[in-house]
């Protein structure tokens, strides 16, 4: 089915597409025939405007869309909005294998950097738990399962299906010893409460070596899964 693309730029009307105080526009794609404003969304892009002087690193693009013949329309119409604004690139990061999207391909946008590939072994891991400063904390994010970490380092856990995802974040430098202890604990946790599950997966930057050799110690193999920032010229 054929969609349009509609630009909003009243937070009221885009609702839960409006992704806060640094958002000037909406891209939403609904099928063709539908009224503004209504009928399902099939995909959306969030135009967010980071205030920066370099107007090469002004305006980035938020993506809640999973099909690349929606994608294009919308990172189109958002290139447009930056170009009347004034920036001169936008910038924004999609998960793929190692190959560039069909998205990427068709906009002739350039990959700016890897901002995370994903690490997998298979579960039960079997390892046991060490350190007693890494807890489950509490998290109000949206589809996590549990939190498990320290004040200065943590996992955030989704499940899907048979799978769970480690996302990382840490406050401070760490060493290959404490992210090794963080990521055992994690294990353990899917171990003991969510039996079943065959795979974990954990993210880790390119250039972060300490983790790199965390997961490494515990069995984890790098992925051709990565997050990748890509820029379009939307001149």
């Amino acid at each position: 089915m054929a969609n349009f693309v509609e630009c909003i730029t009243d937070p009221d009307a885009a609702g839960p597409l409006w992704c806060g105080d640094r958002t000037v526009a909406v891209f939403a794609a609904r099928p063709e025939g539908a009224a503004e404003g209504a009928g399902r969304v099939e995909g959306s892009v969030a135009l967010l405007d980071l205030g920066a002087d370099d107007p090469a690193l002004r305006f980035v693009a938020v993506l809640d869309c999973a099909e690349d013949e929606i994608l294009v329309p919308l990172l189109q119409g958002a290139a447009d909005e930056v170009r009347k604004a004034g920036g001169t690139t936008l910038r924004w990061i999609t998960e793929e294998d190692t190959s560039p999207g069909k998205a990427a391909v068709e906009l002739g946008a350039l990959e700016s950097g890897e901002v995370y590939r994903w690490w997998r072994r298979d579960l039960p891991a079997g390892v046991p738990v060490r350190d007693t400063a890494v807890r489950q904390l509490p998290s109000e994010e949206e589809g996590v399962a549990f939190r498990i970490g320290t004040d200065d380092a943590w996992y955030d856990v989704e499940l899907d299906d048979d799978r769970a995802r480690l996302v990382h974040n840490r406050e401070d430098e760490s060493t290959a010893d404490a992210l090794t202890a963080l990521t055992s604990a994690a294990l353990h946790a899917l171990d003991t409460d969510h039996p079943g599950l065959r795979a974990a997966e954990v993210n880790a930057a390119p250039d972060d070596d300490e983790l790199h050799a965390a997961l490494r110690r515990l069995g984890f193999a790098a992925t051709s899964s990565r997050a990748v920032e890509y820029t379009l010229s939307p001149a």
